[in-house]
């Protein structure tokens, strides 16, 4: 559809074309941009890019946190038909190299703060645009902040290849590229639906489509009185087609929050213009514990979504609980979605069974339950949850043997996505996840799924998270569950007694952990998961000792 059938930008440009120039894109510290003056800064650089030879189909790695910088950096490669390559602002200086090098990256776009980490580009050929979050912070702000970061720049040397962000603006004109929907806007990395990372290519019309299908999912439609606690980041595909895209092409404004904290996020909910927001379980969590996530303030609040793992009962009931002594009695929506396939699944404040769905799919996504032969499952029945939608990825960069595992036509020409999640479809369309294949153990030749258990032990008293992990005796496969405690609680042989009784009485005997151990934290991954690979890692390596 021609609608859809252009650039990222240039669908954001259409769909914003009703709204007056000074509308706020925007809102970083108290600061913003008009939606005139965004659109010119966009293509100013985007200018400035071409002025580098970078042209269609080149690939320009950015790799920021939340700052403005990011946001004008992605629409300004992607107005030009390059691919934004992100990357997580937090990689080590050997994978940054690694990556680049295999893909032939043609430009950095970085934070200055982290450039120190980067030896191999001082004696690179390749441009590097650096950025600073003071490039568009107030005033008030920015001398501090300067005086802050200044031990970590000082060493610079700035000259006609590494450039400051800011020294590049106004100075150039974008050049009309013809760039359409199909066309490979974005390289997103991700751990895959087979569990081995990958690089994930994603189209223009993906994330157009991602805006036009979510776009009535949050709160029927967004518009230039809205706006999106954007903590989750735009290497993210909640962050970048959620927080970033859709609510921009309806007229929204991002709330920028470049690290979370909870008080922070607490006090530019009240500050700003925050209608929705987006997280994952443990950033409610830490509000909710803040002290500070009460008052007239959420009042405004008109949905609250989270993903990234399952939201426990006890964490849902709390914030409902809160919301409605606040006076604003909305639901916490569990969603569902991966890399691959965009935002597929959610509860909504209308379609929204119990704790243990993850509601419907949303428009043009559909679901599908698949044994290990591609047979479609009936209602109830346990496999692999697979999708059909217009938002999937084009497919893993440069690797057409994963293509071929992940992609499968049915009888009909449906093409559809294995997301290696196992799950099941009830009878009336609710979708329901039970784990991740990768994480599948084999006990006594059952299959026992991790998250299972987690969900039973997180919902006994005094049990704030857990992680159950694989490990070997003699050849055999045991389960060990580790345990971090709610504050106030005892981790002792009766607890532990006790616990072991009330996974006897919800899970088969398979589930039960030979060793349980009550630890002070797991480790967690960037967006807020209990890192599983870590922890066996740690086990593995204590083992060998």
């Amino acid at each position: 559809m021609a609608k859809f059938d252009k650039s990222m930008f240039a669908y954001l440009q259409d769909e914003t074309q009703r709204l007056p120039d000074t509308n706020k894109v925007w809102d970083f510290f108290g600061a913003s941009i008009g939606i005139k003056k965004f659109k010119d800064t966009v293509k100013s650089f985007g200018g400035y890019l071409q002025s580098l030879g970078i042209g269609k189909g080149d690939n320009v790695v950015l790799c920021l946190g939340n700052i403005p910088d990011a946001i004008v950096g992605f629409y300004a490669i992607n107005s030009i038909g390059a691919i934004a390559n992100l990357v997580h602002p937090l990689i080590p200086g050997d994978g940054l190299e690694k990556m680049s090098r295999e893909m032939n990256s043609k430009a950095f776009i970085l934070f200055d703060e982290f450039f120190y980490k980067y030896d191999f580009l001082n004696d690179s050929d390749k441009p590097v645009i650096l950025c600073s979050a003071s490039d568009f912070l107030p005033k008030a702000f920015k001398i501090p902040y300067n005086l802050f970061r200044y031990g970590k720049v000082k060493n610079i040397k700035y000259d006609d290849r590494i450039v400051r962000f800011k020294d590049t603006l106004g100075k150039f004109q974008s050049k009309e590229v013809e760039i359409k929907g199909d066309d490979i806007a974005i390289y997103m990395h991700s751990g895959g639906t087979t569990g081995v990372s990958k690089t994930v290519m994603l189209s223009n019309d993906s994330f157009n489509h991602l805006a036009d299908n979510a776009i009535d999912l949050i709160g029927g439609g967004v518009d230039d009185k809205d706006g999106m606690l954007m903590v989750l980041p735009l290497f993210h595909n909640f962050g970048l087609g959620i927080c970033m895209h859709t609510v921009l092409c309806g007229g929204g404004q991002a709330v920028m929050m470049p690290k979370f904290n909870p008080k922070g996020a607490c006090r530019l909910i009240g500050r700003a213009r925050v209608t929705y927001i987006a997280g994952v379980p443990s950033m409610y969590s830490k509000m909710l514990a803040c002290g500070k996530f009460k008052g007239k303030k959420l009042k405004k609040i008109k949905n609250c979504y989270c993903g990234g793992e399952k939201i426990s009962l006890e964490l849902k009931r709390t914030f409902e609980d809160v919301m409605v002594r606040n006076g604003n009695p909305i639901k916490l929506c569990a969603g569902y979605g991966l890399t691959e396939g965009g935002i597929c699944c959610v509860n909504t404040m209308d379609i929204h069974k119990d704790n243990s769905t993850l509601g419907k799919p949303i428009k043009n996504n559909y679901f599908a339950i698949i044994d290990d032969d591609n047979n479609f499952l009936k209602p109830n029945e346990r496999g692999m949850i697979v999708l059909t939608c217009n938002t999937m990825m084009t497919g893993y960069y440069n690797s057409p043997d994963l293509n071929k595992e992940v992609f499968f036509v049915d009888d009909e020409g449906r093409k559809w996505l294995k997301t290696g999640d196992i799950g099941y479809m009830d009878d009336e369309g609710y979708v329901y996840f039970v784990d991740r294949i990768k994480r599948m153990i084999k006990i006594s030749g059952i299959n026992i799924y991790p998250q299972e258990i987690e969900d039973c032990v997180n919902s006994f008293d005094g049990v704030l998270r857990s992680c159950v992990i694989p490990y070997q005796e003699n050849g055999k496969n045991f389960l060990k569950l580790y345990i971090v405690m709610e504050d106030g609680a005892v981790c002792d042989d009766g607890f532990i007694s006790s616990l072991r009784e009330y996974i006897g009485n919800n899970l088969l005997k398979y589930n039960m952990p030979k060793a349980i151990e009550c630890v002070d934290s797991l480790p967690l991954t960037q967006i807020g998961k209990v890192d599983f690979k870590k922890l066996q890692a740690i086990l593995a390596e204590k083992e060998q000792k």
